[in-house]
Order: C-alpha cells, then structure tokens, then sequence
C-alpha cells in the first residue's frame, strides 16, 4: 500500500561436551551475567593494564554512503531507499500496538544512517510521543544504547525467548480508544528473566548475502588446526528448511536480508508485511488497519525518482538499501601483510602517519583520566603492530579479516562489477560460538544455543559506540576482557591478550579503533 510517512586467565573447558548437548531447559538455568539495571559496565577488565580504549573515532564517519560502481538506476533506488529507511511510522501506517522503536534509521543511526545505537537514545522521547502513556524502563536511558527485551521463560517455565515490545500505542493520539498496558519489566527484572540486544550495523551487509555457503565453509576450515591448539570450535547457525547458512542477527538467525528486514519491521515496530502478516499484539481495542500494512504498491502515488522503489514493498527497499550500503572504510590501511608467524610488535619503519582516533564520548568508565582532556593519535605503526597482535594471539581466527562474494547481482539482476568476487574485510567468520557463562544469554535461536553467538563483524568498530550483545559496555577493552568466563571459546586468547605488554595491548586497541 502507498504510504504517507512522516517525512583474564581461565581454565578451558571443553565446548562441545558443556554446550552443544544442551537441553532448552539447561539452556534456561544457565548462569546470566547481565546487570539488570541496563547500566553499561566496566565487566573485569584487566585493572594492571595501562591501555586505554582511545573511544570511537570522530570526524567524517567512515560509513553510509553506497557500493561503488552503481548504475544511474541503483544509485537512484539507493537514495529512495535511504530516504524510506527514515520515515517515521504512525498507528495509521502500521505502527503497533506494540513498538521499540518508530524508525529503522533512530536504531541504525551511528556513525551515520544504518549504523548501531546513537550518542543519545531516541526511545526515551518516542515512549511519550503524540500523547502515548509508556513509562521508561530501568534500563532505557538516554545515554545508554538502543535496546530491545527478551524474555527467557515463559510464566509456565517453558523457553519463551522472544522479544516483548518495550513501549504500546496507548494514549497515542492517533490511536484513540487503545488501552494496552506495557510488560511488567520491573517484574521480569527481579526475576532475572531479562536479556537485552542492540541492534547491529547493517554497512556492507549485502556482500555479506552474495558470499556463497561454499566460501564461507572454506574461510572457516583454513584455520583448523589452529582452532584446535586454541580449544575453539564454534558451527555454522542454519536454516531448519534449507539447510543452507544462515547469517544474519546476533546468533546468525537470519538467513537473508529480507526477511531480517521483515522480521524487524513487525518486531520492533509493529508494521505487518508480507513475510510477517499478522500483529504480534491482537489487543481488540488497539487494531486500526487492514492486513497487512506494507505491501507491493500498484500505482506510483508518491514518485522519488525511482519507480522501482517506489513500486516495491518497505520491506523490499529496506533489504535492497542494506543490500547496497557500502562497509565502512578503515581510517588507515598499512602496506604490510602481517603473516602469522611476525613479531608481536614489529612496526612500520616509515610510518610516521599518525590517526586521529578522538573519542566523540567522555572516557568509558574505568578508562585514564587523561583521555578526556586531549585526543589520543595512534601512529601507523601501533595500528600495523596491534594488527599482527590480533592475529599472533588468535583473535582473528573467529574475527577472519577476508571473506569473497560470489557472482554479485544486488538488483535487478544486473551484475556488479565492483563487488563481483571482491574480497572484502569484516573480520567476521559468521559462525557461532559457545562464550561461556559471562555472556550467556540463555536464548536459543535456531541452532544456535543460549551460550552462542556469532563472531560480531569488527569493520567498523572503530566509530561504535557499544559492545556485546545486550550493549553492557562502552568501553572495548571491557568488551575484550568479556570474552573470558567459564565454558568460553575465547579463553586461551584472552590469557594470551592478558599476558602481552601494556603497550602492545594498546596497540590492539589502537588497530580496532581504526577500523
């Protein structure tokens, strides 16, 4: 339908024996380390260490314009595209009954649109818009990230795992008549049946879709032996009816980017689509249009130039905008081609370029005083240095800097040229992983179990502003330190990161800020 939108040093333990048999119902006793306030938290970062996460990198951001070597007609669909991505929904166009958000683009926001969480948090002021009656929980804050709820168990003690919208329609202006009372978070909080997720960046997330099941295996057999000296194992996350890799998501539950589209439009803001038809919410009171809400156009009632966009579905365009969106660009590249076998902190004998890596936030907690009072520069060679640290102590075994796409067609079927078996850097294997009691969130997802997650995509962590899964922490040495608990994957390379040198910690640090 056409629509009128508002313009440390832990033992290992063996993974596949502690998590991969786990029953749904020893997935929902396992331990939960999440603060239950929402706070952000500095974790048990290694106090000793003298290194600093510098904080994202200001200036220009290094994302959110589009692929290279697109067409007249792709390019005008992208910036259609970009131009839906920000439209505000309202109850007349889909909005509810319950919500997390209003627009794709107040999730996907930072460093620019399709990005992750915002400097500040846009659910803090959309709970009370046009008169809606939402109270703001705990752990929503202004200057805390974006966050959607899980519940873990139903009231009967069965799994429930499913997001419960944080804020209703009631009260809204456009929503005469709606009583719908919010969950009881208070209630579920001290039950310590809460789990929180942040949303993910969606920058280069279409060379990700044309990555073949094939290519990714390869990428992830290549380091086997070294999996196996390190006690890592981790699995690919696969769809029950095609058997083919999924990706896409915190637990790589999605299998593609229309239905990680349709899926998020119905979840977090309520609109029905051809993927997901029906309201999540049937309150009686509170339903106002026919289903489903977004469909294919048939007339071309509001032209952006784009006839293709505009004739398509949101949920369409919004797949094709992530399809489209470029991946960040680091904000240096070195000539060196560190090989595993390098010293740790072998450095760039003529790099005397040095990054700005200032951080648009204070300090994160716990991090020197200094930070806050001058910009930190790391020099290219710290930055190639932490680089083949990365690699040395194993982080990159999961974090794969290189994955390649396949015969790549992102619209229209037309073949492009620039990103047709293009080696591309997510740092990223899109398996998941089992990490251990610390980061346990107790929610299964396809076959990925409450102790796994999917290796987080690193490119563009340098201009992010949370970490992990439920955004515990501002703080990347925090989220470095995280991956250490009982039953982790990651713990024998966070003892390696541990016993390195405080300067070639921040050389790691400085490298991530980078990307």
């Amino acid at each position: 339908m056409a629509k009128a939108h508002l313009a440390c040093n832990l033992p290992l333990v063996s993974i596949t024996a502690m998590m991969l048999g786990l029953t749904a119902a020893q997935n929902a006793s396992a331990q939960n380390k999440i603060s239950t306030d929402g706070s952000t938290t500095t974790g048990h970062s290694n106090q000793s260490s003298a290194a600093v996460d510098p904080g994202p990198r200001g200036g220009v951001p290094s994302a959110g314009g589009p692929l290279p070597g697109l067409s007249a007609a792709q390019l005008a669909f992208f910036t259609s595209s970009l131009a839906r991505f920000q439209a505000v929904e309202t109850v007349p166009t889909g909005l509810g009954p319950g919500f997390n958000e209003i627009a794709c683009s107040n999730c996907h926001a930072f460093p620019a649109v399709g990005g992750s969480s915002p400097t500040i948090n846009p659910q803090v002021a959309d709970a009370t818009l046009m008169g809606a009656t939402n109270a703001i929980p705990s752990f929503i804050t202004s200057t805390g990230p974006v966050r959607e709820v899980r519940f873990v168990l139903n009231p009967d003690g069965t799994p429930d795992g499913g997001v419960h919208d944080l804020f209703t329609i009631a009260g809204r202006s456009d929503a005469p008549g709606c009583v719908d009372p919010q969950p009881r978070f208070a209630a579920q909080l001290a039950a310590n049946n809460v789990i929180f997720r942040i949303p993910t960046p969606t920058f280069g997330l279409g060379l990700v879709e044309e990555t073949s099941d094939l290519a990714l295996q390869n990428a992830f057999s290549a380091n086997a032996h070294q999996k196996t000296s390190l006690g890592i194992s981790g699995t690919f996350n696969v769809s029950g009816n095609t058997g083919t890799i999924t990706r896409f998501g915190w637990k790589a539950q999605n299998p593609s980017l229309l239905v990680f589209a349709g899926e998020a439009y119905n979840v977090e803001e309520g609109v029905t689509n051809d993927n997901f038809p029906f309201k999540r919410d049937t309150t009686p009171s509170c339903q106002f249009n026919p289903l489903p809400e977004d469909t294919t156009n048939l007339t071309d009632a509001d032209p952006s130039g784009s006839t293709a966009a505009d004739l398509s579905s949101d949920i369409v365009v919004f797949a094709m905008f992530m399809r489209l969106l470029a991946p960040p660009t680091p904000a240096t590249s070195t000539s060196a081609s560190p090989t595993a076998s390098a010293s740790s902190n072998t450095t760039a004998s003529a790099a005397t370029t040095t990054v700005m890596v200032a951080s648009v936030l204070p300090p994160a907690t716990g991090a020197a005083a200094s930070a806050a009072t001058s910009p930190s520069k790391a020099s290219v060679a710290s930055i190639t240095s932490g680089q083949q640290t990365f690699i040395n102590i194993g982080c990159a075994i999961c974090h794969i800097q290189n994955q390649t796409t396949g015969n790549a067609a992102p619209l229209g079927g037309t073949q492009v040229t620039s990103i047709t078996n293009f080696t591309y850097q997510p740092f990223s294997d899109f398996a998941v992983h089992s990490m251990g009691t610390g980061l346990a969130d107790r929610v299964t997802q396809g076959n990925a179990n409450g102790f796994q997650f999917r290796s987080a995509p690193l490119w563009g962590v340098g201009q992010r502003l949370f970490f992990l899964h439920d955004g515990r922490t501002n703080n990347l040495l925090t989220a470095i330190e995280d991956h250490a608990s009982s039953g982790s994957e990651a713990n024998q390379v966070i003892s390696a990161f541990n016993m390195l040198s405080s300067s070639d910690q921040q050389n790691v640090l400085n490298f991530l800020r980078s990307l």
